[in-house]
């Protein structure tokens, strides 16, 4: 799944697809997905991909589309101060993202 949006050259591109799109529709989801590099996710050799609107996986390493994790970041309503557990967390990208708009426990 995914594809949704146009590739970008970088993560900032990505986003302002990802906007334009209207997956991304709330500035705390902007500031998270802005705030952490996709491509750091992704192994040496491979980064050419992490700007596209597609899911990766190489061996036991999956990221799902970056419209996927927008859209499942929006309809949480995600605050400061709530609570969340991601069952199969894989690279820690969403959680990641999801834990700079909780903030601290």
């Amino acid at each position: 799944m995914g594809g949704a949006v146009s590739a970008g050259e970088d993560n900032d591109d990505l986003i302002d697809n990802l906007k334009e799109a209207q997956y991304i529709r709330t500035e705390s989801v902007e500031q998270a997905f802005r705030a952490i590099d996709r491509g750091d996710y992704y192994l040496e050799g491979y980064r050419d991909n992490a700007y596209k609107d597609l899911a990766w996986k190489h061996g036991n390493i999956h990221l799902s589309a970056p419209c996927i994790y927008s859209e499942v970041m929006e309809a949480l309503k995600l605050q400061p101060g709530l609570s969340f557990l991601n069952l199969g967390s894989g690279t820690g990208y969403l959680s990641t993202m999801v834990g700079l708009i909780l903030g601290n426990y």
